[in-house]
């Protein structure tokens, strides 16, 4: 009996020493986080740092994908590969060219390795999503403790849509809408330039003054890349229902930017030729012929205009009750594909392109960064290319961006269907018939590749 007794104290005792020692590692652990939560999370920086350091270090083959068509390896070493071999020497930087619309394709079907594939937020569901090679880097982002908030928040949001609260890839450069001029014909007729902060009433106006007859010349006040404006629209109205894919062009929101970008069109003189558009017809008048006085497209056409005429440029205008507000983010992003045995690799080169070195460098070629804050870079964009000296570069991209709208693997029949409503339009039938009309035309293409 005595023992029995005897061992229950003993237990006890051994209890109390347990739970004393338990209460006092909380307390000094409370202890040491007060104030700061430096000592909470130094140690697991250190790891993440130190994982990343010996991921960096191993010899591996990278292989690199990029969805537009016409990239040689020259062009692809000269803008990502030669700055992340530098950075990792002991990578082996290789680059798959696309030759047609079916190489990426082709490359699937033949198991062939992608680790990172870099494409456009208008292409990533053609590629990414049609051919099932998605990953989720979540764990990745988590493990490398890699800091989200830096990125535009806009660029990871599209991810969000994408990946349904996911994310596949990380935005590496992007670009927007923006109205480039031609300085020469603003002058040549007396007319004050275009200037930030307009509305699109004010952008009319200014359209109409611009387009005249002058000496038997035709000069057209304004044209547009009209499926690039939709794209990336102020008012956040998607083409497609992200769920049934099926057309919402009949929206109150999706008809109020397509007839403010069609109306346009309307002004006599500034028609839109045989009632086709062509992305050529619009811009080349512009920059070629220069009978165009003003031209809105994405804000990296600098590149293509140079020193070809008098150019400069500023914001899209604004709508009136939506003040502030600029066209969507258009980001290209580099993803981690399923088929990549090398994700750890491939994350350190993600995490490379968004950093300040690289995104400065790229910034130096006059491609606007991913990052939200950009106040330290901003000095940097365009020193490498002389054309951009004097321009109103600021205005390339919006000081905010317009929430970003659903991008499905049907986007090109949307941007198909609806270029072929804006010529309707501007022959003359009503905007509702015409949109309703691509709306069915669009459902029927859709379902009957959803059937297949």
């Amino acid at each position: 009996m005595f023992s029995k007794i005897a061992w229950m104290i003993v237990t006890m005792i051994c209890l109390m020493f347990a739970l004393t020692a338990c209460a006092t590692g909380t307390a000094s652990k409370d202890a040491g986080q007060s104030g700061t939560d430096t000592g909470k999370n130094a140690p697991a920086q250190q790891s993440a740092a130190d994982l990343a350091k010996k991921a960096a270090e191993e010899p591996t083959e990278l292989v690199f994908y990029v969805t537009n068509n016409g990239w040689t390896e020259d062009k692809f070493m000269e803008s990502y590969g030669d700055p992340i071999r530098k950075k990792f020497p002991k990578y082996t930087i290789k680059f798959y060219p696309q030759k047609d619309g079916k190489t990426f394709e082709q490359a699937i079907a033949t198991n062939q390795t992608i680790d990172i594939l870099i494409s456009s937020v208008g292409l990533t569901p053609a590629f990414l999503l049609t051919y099932n090679v998605q990953s989720d880097i979540s764990d990745l982002i988590k493990k490398y403790n890699y800091d989200l908030n830096r990125l535009e928040p806009s660029t990871v949001e599209i991810q969000r849509q994408l990946a349904n609260g996911g994310i596949y890839g990380l935005p590496v450069t992007t670009s927007s809408a923006a109205l480039f001029y031609n300085k020469d014909l603003f002058d040549k007729f007396g007319v004050s330039y275009p200037k930030d902060g307009m509305n699109w009433d004010e952008l009319y106006e200014l359209a109409q003054k611009m387009t005249r007859n002058d000496g038997g010349q035709q000069y057209k006040g304004f044209t547009n890349a009209f499926q690039h404006l939709m794209f990336l629209n102020q008012l956040s109205a998607p083409h497609l229902d992200s769920k049934t894919f099926k057309a919402l062009y009949t929206a109150d929101n999706f008809k109020r930017a397509f007839e403010n970008y069609a109306r346009f069109y309307k002004i006599p003189g500034n028609d839109l030729p045989k009632n086709k558009f062509t992305l050529g017809g619009q811009q080349d008048p512009f920059y070629k012929d220069q009978t165009v006085a003003m031209f809105m497209t994405l804000s990296g056409a600098g590149k293509t205009y140079q020193n070809l005429l008098n150019w400069d440029v500023v914001q899209v205008p604004f709508f009136k009750d939506k003040p502030g507000v600029g066209a969507q983010s258009y980001p290209n992003y580099f993803y981690i594909t399923s088929t990549s045995k090398h994700r750890d690799a491939a994350f350190q080169v993600l995490a490379y392109a968004t950093s300040d070195e690289y995104q400065e460098w790229l910034m130096k070629d006059g491609v606007p960064s991913v990052l939200k804050d950009q106040s330290k870079l901003i000095s940097s964009f365009g020193i490498n290319e002389p054309f951009y000296k004097g321009k109103n570069i600021k205005s390339l991209l919006p000081a905010k961006f317009a929430a970003p709208t659903m991008k499905t693997q049907y986007q090109a029949i949307a941007d198909k269907e609806t270029l072929a409503a804006l010529g309707e339009y501007t022959a003359g039938k009503d905007v509702n018939t015409a949109l309703r009309e691509a709306a069915e035309r669009t459902d029927k293409e859709i379902a009957a590749q959803l059937s297949k």
